[in-house]
């Protein structure tokens, strides 16, 4: 339980991180790029994190479940897994225009390498090289 605790935790950070605020991000350079006047309020902002942060969670939850289907090594898991989430994601990126697309990947892909890095060393083995001594006596 505590493994899909940690997991999920993970998720939500980096998708507040990298969906949320990234999100956001690419949302004002689509609007700089289409001509649109780029607008901005803490309100919006704060959902679009917020959205980005469950997106993370479900986004952990996936990566809990298909961590043994996956590549074992960490930056190939991440890639793997930012694809997932980004197929995943595709149908609800707008308005559907290549450059949406692309810039919403690099998203992705920053999500998704980050957290399946995090989940290696923090959830697949927490422990390993790190020994505590024990006190002296």
């Amino acid at each position: 339980m505590r493994r899909l605790g940690t997991t999920l935790l993970l998720g939500v950070a980096t998708g507040a991180l990298f969906l949320g605020a990234g999100g956001r991000l690419v949302m004002r350079l689509v609007a700089l790029a289409t001509g649109r006047f780029p607008t901005f309020s803490v309100r919006g902002t704060l959902t679009v994190v917020l959205s980005g942060a469950v997106a993370g969670a479900v986004g952990g939850l996936i990566l809990f479940v298909l961590a043994r289907l996956l590549p074992k090594r960490p930056w190939l898991r991440g890639l793997t897994f930012s694809a997932v989430c980004y197929v995943i994601a595709l149908p609800g990126l707008r308005p559907p225009q290549p450059l949406v697309f692309a810039l919403f990947a690099a998203a992705f892909l920053a999500y998704g390498l980050t957290l399946a890095v995090l989940w290696s060393r923090l959830v697949e083995r927490p422990a390993s090289g790190h020994r505590v001594a024990a006190p002296p006596a």
